[in-house]
């Protein structure tokens, strides 16, 4: 492994690690580790060794990506802002009628068997998870000289970083009341910068739906498909289960999620299509045409 290439690597499990340090704590700092964790992996295009450097290519397909993500909404059509108020109906519908009796509901219902299943959904929507299971499948797939694998590993640390950026701002702004703080479903505190107001929405629910999401594109199995949305449902469920959340908090995360990680999923398959056809050489821009990121 060339020096440059290792240092890279060395300095970004150190930076990772410290994100995850503050994850429990207060979100705006997790939000900034985010931001900052995007720009060290762009930054690699500028001090790239050659121009077929392999993290060079990725760092630039992710920015690609992430503009893609973030510039869809100007090209929704009728049918995609269809399914945005369907989603946003379901949201405000759950508000006024569901979100209450839910939690009441789930909150007298607890097992010692929930009990010891729910750590499992809180686990797999944290913050450190997506970069450690998109780290992992990454690096497996450097080591291993499979683009293939490779590939998935970054759609899981892309879907994983914008779904957490698109919540990171609606939290920050919503400031809605978490279910532990007894203040009702309709208390919001805009632009709140304590964890007790950022209930809406479920950034747990996000990761995890963003995660499967992206996976279940790139694996292309019933059987992963089934088994990852499955995960991903128990961690919507743990959030309300543990009174973190809403209901209305996890359908908005879950819809976010999945979005963004089939729109992910999507433009790395493409992506991998046009390097298997040879219409893209390595180090040259890949034009992702045509991608909508539907809600």
């Amino acid at each position: 492994m060339r020096p440059m290439l290792s240092v890279r690597i060395q300095a970004s499990v150190r930076f990772s690690r410290e994100c995850g340090g503050v994850a429990e704590s207060r979100f705006f700092r997790v939000f900034l580790c985010v931001v900052a964790l995007m720009l060290f992996h762009f930054s690699s295009v500028v001090y790239a060794d050659s121009p077929g450097n392999m993290l060079s290519d990725d760092a630039a397909g992710m920015y690609r990506d992430f503009r893609e993500v973030f510039s869809a909404p100007s090209s929704f059509d009728g049918g995609d802002w269809m399914t945005v108020a369907a989603v946003a109906g379901a949201a405000v519908a759950s508000a006024i009628i569901a979100d209450e009796p839910v939690r009441d509901y789930v909150q007298s219902h607890h097992t010692p068997f929930l009990d010891a299943v729910m750590p499992a959904g809180d686990y797999y929507g944290r913050f450190g998870t997506g970069y450690g299971l998109g780290s992992l499948i990454y690096l497996g797939g450097i080591i291993a000289g499979a683009d293939d694998v490779r590939l998935t590993g970054r759609a899981v640390i892309e879907a994983h970083t914008f779904a957490m950026l698109i919540t990171g701002v609606i939290k920050a702004t919503a400031g809605r009341s978490r279910p532990f703080k007894q203040e009702g479903t309709r208390r919001f505190m805009f632009f709140a910068d304590e964890n007790p107001n950022w209930s809406f929405p479920s950034g747990h629910a996000a990761s995890a739906f963003a995660v499967s999401s992206a996976l279940s594109t790139r694996i292309n199995s019933p059987w992963a498909t089934a088994g990852l949305y499955a995960l991903s449902t128990l961690t919507a469920v743990q959030r309300v289960y543990n009174d973190k959340h809403w209901l209305s908090d996890t359908i908005v995360g879950a819809a976010i999620g999945t979005a963004v990680g089939l729109a992910v999923g999507s433009m790395i398959n493409d992506e991998e299509d046009r390097m298997e056809r040879g219409t893209a050489e390595s180090g040259e821009p890949v034009p992702l045409l045509g991608v909508t990121l539907t809600f």
